[in-house]
């Protein structure tokens, strides 16, 4: 008996704060892969992460309240992981974190987390060509407590619904689904702090979104008016949805508002937040910045008008299929 509480009092105690510098480094894995976009690194960086988070969770002592919290943020760590693994094209491994994820989403009950992990889901199957999994997955995030209290999340899974029912084809659903989408995002509070995972969606990707499904539908003019609107909210606002972390703007779109060479990465970006004295957690020295540079937006020659096509999302939750914006698009 003595040596199970000696044991017991050897474990290190684990809190919120433990729990928030963990999400200080999530977020700053998302800003990354925004900026120059997933990969093998970030992987590996993502995935050691939540092994050491669940480090915790089996080692240390907590409350139920940070337990509950340390899954969820292990939920993410993997469900990341799995987002740089479809980057890499290497769509078996994402499978493998995203059942990872499913799970630990389940433990922490955190309708966010489950909500992404179920977006998530939708996303790999379409990238797989499995229509019906994908629609069951989209239909799964209705059932979270973020979609029905949070219409910005309401909206995500519409606009996910719609995306994978006009890949089956299902006109009526689809443009229901858009609806839906639309005036969910109308109803939400610009004011809400949302975790960094969800900062892509503005209402400029909302329109990029349904210019995809109508372009899917076989709806040219529609599509190509959505595809407007993206480019107009692009470039008339630089409001996005509230996060956790500052914002900052997109590789690409970086890149198409500004004339100066694109400057390279700095070696490190990965700055884990000052620790107590004595927290269970010891930071691993950061990997360097992803060098890959995208490409150069084509810039239309003077006087004349470029055709806009619906354009592929910034964030691979929402990767068109090959044929989703030909050049040019024709009524």
């Amino acid at each position: 008996m003595s040596t199970g509480t000696a044991t017991a009092a050897t474990r290190p105690t684990v809190g919120h704060s433990d729990v928030d510098r963990l999400r200080v480094l999530l977020a700053e894995l998302w800003l990354l892969d925004d900026q120059n976009g997933g990969g093998p690194v970030l992987e590996r960086r993502a995935a050691d992460l939540a092994a050491r988070t669940l480090s915790l969770q089996q080692h240390g002592s907590a409350s139920q309240r940070v337990r509950s919290r340390l899954y969820a943020v292990a939920a993410s760590f993997t469900a990341f992981a799995m987002f740089s693994a479809i980057d890499a094209r290497r769509l078996g491994e994402a499978q493998r974190y995203l059942e990872q994820s499913v799970t630990l989403a389940g433990l922490s009950g955190d309708g966010q987390v489950q909500h992404q992990t179920w977006r998530y889901a939708a996303m790999l199957a379409g990238q797989r060509g499995r229509y019906a999994d994908a629609l069951a997955a989209a239909e799964a995030c209705t059932g979270t407590r973020a979609h029905r209290t949070d219409p910005f999340y309401a909206s995500l899974t519409h606009s996910r619904i719609a995306l994978t029912a006009a890949s089956l084809g299902d006109k009526t659903r689809a443009l229901r689904a858009l609806d839906r989408a639309h005036g969910a995002y109308d109803r939400a509070d610009p004011a809400e702090v949302r975790p960094s995972s969800v900062a892509f969606y503005t209402r400029g990707e909302l329109h990029g979104l349904t210019g995809i499904t109508h372009y899917r539908l076989g709806e040219a003019e529609k599509a190509e008016f959505h595809a407007h609107r993206l480019r107009t909210s692009a470039t008339t606002s630089t409001a996005t949805a509230p996060t956790t972390c500052p914002r900052r703007p997109s590789h690409r779109s970086r890149r198409a508002t500004s004339s100066r060479p694109w400057p390279p990465p700095p070696a490190s970006s990965l700055r884990p937040a000052p620790t107590r004295a004595g927290s269970p957690i010891s930071w691993a020295a950061s990997p360097p910045h992803s060098t890959r540079r995208p490409p150069s937006p084509p810039s239309p020659a003077s006087g004349t008008t470029a055709p806009v096509r619906p354009e592929p999302s910034r964030d691979k939750e929402h990767h068109a299929r090959p044929g989703d914006h030909p050049s040019p698009l024709r009524p």
